[in-house]
């Protein structure tokens, strides 16, 4: 570091004694519009230390010392050392990616083998297709957040609505609510799934209870744990869902190769879908994809949110290399007459029993990572304080009140996922990340922004160097 140019010593120099003591009571009010809060646009920095009239050096000490020569407010520097603190605690992008993969892989995979069915060889190429197309979705909704920490100081520490945030920035009042609807509707909606499928599981094991039953049980279980925080208190649910969804995918594609032998002999059926029938295998693919609204709230608990991207790429490829074999298996072996859910149409041993038992692991654990986006939002609107409270445990409670009447009068879980992955779904996936990434790139409201390009066809990585790069107007 170049040592400073020395100072003008009647500026500077030692303070006489007698001036030592408290400052002058018509001194001490209100600084300079120039020496604090927002700084004059000429003079602004960003990440990399550009200034709009030179770099440090150039600029000179005085004018960052501020007009009257005073020192810049140390509590923002205070706050900045305890944001990076915080930052430290976060979640890296590998463990990042493992709340991806456990939020997508949820009850996804199910319904596969039934959706490429719906769609025929079309499903098949659906499950790559919405691969690479959410995925850049994704690495879009990544840099939109990333756009906003850049521009407003505010978004540099933990936000508890990241989604309906960006929005807000890029498409107005009205895109923020129209988000925050589909979160909560996409949201709720995965979780009452969840409940459904985890209830039907039990009801397989013990059916002397009914599945209305398991489903209160299911639901008074899972409520201690949706009392926790935010993703960051409750990693180890991530790591648990990956590893129990990879083993139990694994278990049913070996199963059915076991059985193969028995499943062609019953002349699997491969009918022409129809558009209602692809329709429906649309829907379940893309649902089986469904987590961009949990994505900004996984991101805003890294410790460095720039490396979202490289948490997209290990998520979105262990996805594929998940779903693309159990699909087109399920779908060559069993034809149409496969079921909703794939364990279903298997039949049952011990190795299967097995495989139900981590499915049930995996779905509470995705249960918690996919319901917290959404309570965090409902708190925040309501003024809910961010630390544990008796509010939180009553409107936590609430949702899972709610979530559970629906279940009772809804009990069929694939009416739920399609009706969900054919509608807030796509929107959120497909539609919103986007354009609110185009619209935040095209505002170029203040001069002193750094100047961004959009590249579709740059990796999200060099996307990423090339807008740190940028140069300032």
């Amino acid at each position: 570091m170049e040592p400073m140019e020395p100072r003008n010593p009647g500026t500077h120099g030692p303070m006489d004694p007698g001036t030592q003591g408290p400052r002058d009571p018509g001194t001490q009010g209100p600084r300079d519009p120039g020496t604090q809060g927002l700084r004059d646009p000429g003079t602004q920095a960003t990440n990399n230390d550009n200034f709009s009239g030179g770099t440090l050096k150039e600029i000179g000490v005085g004018e960052i010392m501020g007009k009257s020569g005073e020192k810049l407010d140390v509590k923002e520097e205070e706050e900045g050392k305890e944001e990076t603190d915080k930052r430290k605690s976060g979640l890296s992008y590998g463990l990042a990616a493992f709340f991806m993969v456990a939020q997508m892989a949820g009850a996804g995979f199910l319904s596969l083998p039934k959706a490429v069915a719906n769609a025929s060889w079309g499903g098949a190429f659906m499950i790559f297709f919405f691969c690479v197309s959410v995925a850049f979705s994704a690495s879009r909704l990544g840099m939109c957040w990333s756009i906003l920490e850049e521009r407003w100081e505010e978004y540099r520490k933990p936000a508890r609505q990241p989604y309906m945030e960006i929005a807000s920035r890029a498409l107005g009042v009205h895109g923020r609510r129209i988000t925050l609807f589909s979160v909560l509707f996409t949201q709720i909606g995965s979780t009452i799934v969840f409940i459904i499928l985890i209830a039907g599981f039990m009801n397989n094991f013990v059916p002397s209870l009914s599945q209305c039953l398991w489903s209160l049980i299911v639901a008074a279980v899972l409520l201690p744990i949706v009392f926790l925080g935010s993703p960051k208190d409750f990693w180890q649910a991530s790591v648990l869902a990956v590893l129990s969804t990879v083993v139990a995918i694994i278990v049913i594609d070996v199963e059915m190769l076991i059985q193969s032998a028995k499943f062609l002999a019953a002349n699997p059926v491969h009918t022409i879908p129809t558009i209602s029938t692809f329709s429906l295998g649309f829907g379940a693919i893309l649902f089986s994809y469904g987590g961009s609204s949990v994505f900004p709230t996984i991101q805003n608990d890294m410790k460095d949110r720039r490396e979202f991207w490289k948490s997209v790429i290990i998520s979105f490829s262990t996805i594929f290399i998940l779903y693309f074999p159990v699909g087109v298996i399920g779908y060559i072996l069993l034809g149409d007459s496969v079921k909703d859910n794939i364990l279903l149409s298997i039949g049952s041993s011990t190795i299967l029993t097995v495989a139900v038992s981590l499915q049930i692991i995996n779905l509470a654990g995705t249960f918690i990572i996919s319901l917290n986006p959404c309570l965090q939002a409902i708190e925040d609107i309501i003024g809910i304080p961010t630390n544990f409270c008796w509010q939180r445990i009553v409107v936590r409670t609430s949702v899972i009140l709610f979530e559970l009447l629906v279940v009772l009068a809804v009990p069929d879980f694939g009416l739920i996922l399609n009706l969900i992955g054919g509608s807030t779904m796509s929107c959120m996936s497909f539609i919103l990340p986007p354009i609110m990434y185009m619209k935040l790139v095209a505002d170029k409201s203040d001069k002193t922004w750094p100047e961004r390009f959009i590249d579709a066809l740059m990796s999200p990585g060099k996307k990423l160097d090339s807008c740190q790069a940028s140069k300032i107007h």
